[in-house]
């Protein structure tokens, strides 16, 4: 492989992830939102529960990924 197919994946890939990360950022202070909490933990929430949604999404990937081989 191209040292510039590498990077362009690569850059591909991250953006792909942070898209990821944002999007589930936003949903996950969105739905706290409706809890009422001060804004400290509605962040705290969001992240943590953002974090949970791309590990979960990485755990399904990886043994979809295992079963092929």
């Amino acid at each position: 492989m191209k040292p510039i197919h590498l990077v362009g994946l690569m850059l591909w890939r991250g953006g792909f992830l942070l898209a990821a990360a944002v999007a589930a950022y936003e949903i996950a202070r969105v739905v706290l939102a409706f809890l009422d909490l001060p804004e400290a933990l509605e962040l705290g929430g969001g992240l943590a529960l953002s974090g949970l949604l791309l590990v979960l999404a990485s755990l399904v990937l990886e043994n979809r990924q295992d079963a092929r081989t």
